[in-house]
């Protein structure tokens, strides 16, 4: 028999063991295999009930909101039980943690008032008396669109990316990370030169927040020598963002740091629920100070035009933004926060829909979400007449309210909770948001066992916490957001793994 010589076997090990590593896949993975985990098998730790029983208490003793008090507070028990997976980025957790924060921001804020929503709201131009219907039906969607998530990617078995890092190297991710976020800044203006291709290369561009957290990740796990040069990465993309004409730069930044400093604890422990508060009450405060200072700081970018674009150079917008940030009022505070509030707790629209559907504009019997699938699907090539997404227009006519729109650069979305009920009204929106939600779980299941092994799956997923928006952004965008983004990654996947893989490859 021919014997072949041990170190030349130990050699040819070496050099194929990579290439095994990386085309693991997911479906092979048994049941109960050690070192995976399914959705829906973490329990819930003990302080979330203690926290929730406190705080029911206090609803039912000190406010007049206790009933719908209920499912509000009850909500992140369901998405922990049902989303979160240790040593895992958790993006759908959060995503739907956010939503929820949409849908609960007003009642939350009405709880620690000791008000009525309708109190608080009753001289505005919104329908008080529905804002109680509004709250309610936003977060039973929530339960519903969560349901059919889960029910498409509960089988899912997700494996510990440390598994697999041995293969790569830390120092190249990094680079990585770096050379694709310098690629968007310096396209991200260009792309829109081209009206044909841009939504598809803005939304495929998502997928640098998932560079961000296995960059982010790897270097504190398995090179803290590079700490100094991602932290001053990070700080200049936040000077940076500090130029552009929305927040959404430095918002993201912050989120995504928010995951990725939460996801190098090994569990959920006091010292990470400690890294949560901190973490929510700085960046609340920040988007408060924003608030603040925004109407100026954008009319001052613009020159006083009525553009969503940057028409001064970036130090002036720079030196503009931290001369009117430091100097926010107490008083300038306290009505940023109401605003903020406001803004966030995105019902008064719905509220608003339910005072004029059915009363004054019939029910639309599916209208609505049919027109956001053809949206897309029909290539403008193919309909020249493609109307121009206008969220405010859309908005004014199902609710009577007057909102500035296109040609004051300002938009005002429903979301497409409040279109399901304009399309099928207040039962049988249920069922179309759960098929929703089990349809953006098939996208995420595809990518997840398309993926060749954890790294994959962390940088094609990444993005899922800006995806899932229920509240706040009409039908067609929202539909659009994870359509496009979909189907750029799926087609590009095979190519990215090609191009990317070798090179982040350890030697």
């Amino acid at each position: 028999m021919l014997r072949v010589c041990p170190g030349i076997q130990q050699a040819f090990r070496d050099k194929y063991r990579p290439l095994q590593a990386i085309t693991l896949q997911h479906p092979s993975v048994s049941i109960g295999q050690p070192g995976t985990m399914r959705f829906g098998s973490k329990k819930i730790p003990k302080l979330f009930y203690i926290l929730t029983a406190v705080y029911l208490s206090y609803c039912l003793m000190l406010t007049p909101n206790f009933l719908i008090s209920i499912p509000m507070a009850l909500f992140p028990i369901f998405a922990f039980r049902l989303f979160w997976i240790d040593k895992q980025p958790n993006v759908l957790f959060w995503g739907m943690m956010m939503q929820w924060l949409y849908s609960s921001m007003q009642l939350l804020y009405c709880n620690l008032l000791q008000v009525t929503l309708e109190e608080r709201l009753d001289d505005g131009v919104f329908p008080a008396k529905m804002m109680d219907d509004a709250t309610l039906l936003s977060l039973i969607s929530l339960y519903f669109f969560g349901l059919g998530l889960f029910l498409a990617i509960r089988k899912l078995h997700v494996r510990n990316i440390e598994e697999v890092l041995n293969y790569y190297s830390a120092r190249k991710i990094f680079i990585l990370y770096v050379v694709a976020s310098a690629i968007i800044y310096f396209t991200s203006t260009l792309i829109w030169y081209f009206p044909a291709i841009v939504q598809y290369v803005y939304f495929f561009f998502y997928i640098k927040w998932g560079f961000f957290i296995l960059a982010f990740y790897v270097v504190h796990k398995r090179a803290p020598n590079l700490r100094f040069y991602l932290y001053g990465f990070l700080a200049l993309e936040i000077v940076l963002s500090f130029s552009s004409f929305f927040a959404g730069g430095f918002i993201n930044i912050a989120t995504y740091t928010f995951v990725a400093v939460l996801l190098l604890q090994p569990k959920l422990t006091f010292r990470a629920y400690f890294f949560i508060a901190i973490g929510a009450v700085a960046l609340f405060h920040f988007m408060i100070l924003w608030t603040a200072i925004k109407g100026e700081y954008r009319s001052f970018v613009s020159k006083g035009k009525k553009v969503q674009t940057v028409l001064v150079s970036r130090s002036e917008s720079n030196t503009k933004f931290m001369e009117l940030i430091s100097n926010v009022s107490g008083k300038q505070y306290e009505e940023a926060i109401i605003r903020l509030v406001d803004r966030i707790g995105y019902i008064q629209f719905f509220g608003a829909a339910l005072d004029y559907v059915p009363s004054k504009k019939p029910f639309q019997r599916g209208q609505i979400y049919m027109s956001a699938v053809q949206h897309y699907l029909v290539p403008r090539f193919l309909n020249p007449n493609k109307a121009v997404l206008d969220d405010s227009k859309h908005t004014m006519e199902f609710t009577g309210i007057k909102v500035s729109g296109m040609s004051e650069a300002s938009s005002f979305s429903l979301g497409y909770v409040a279109d399901a009920y304009i399309d099928f009204g207040p039962f049988y929106m249920f069922p179309l948001l759960f098929a929703f939600g089990y349809l953006f779980g098939i996208f995420y299941k595809y990518l997840v066992r398309k993926s060749p092994n954890e790294l994959w799956v962390w940088i094609v997923t990444g993005p899922f916490f800006l995806l899932v928006n229920i509240y706040g952004t009409d039908t067609k965008k929202a539909l659009g957001w994870i359509l496009i983004y979909f189907l750029t990654v799926a087609l590009l996947r095979k190519q990215l793994v090609k191009r990317i893989d070798p090179f982040i490859r350890a030697k």
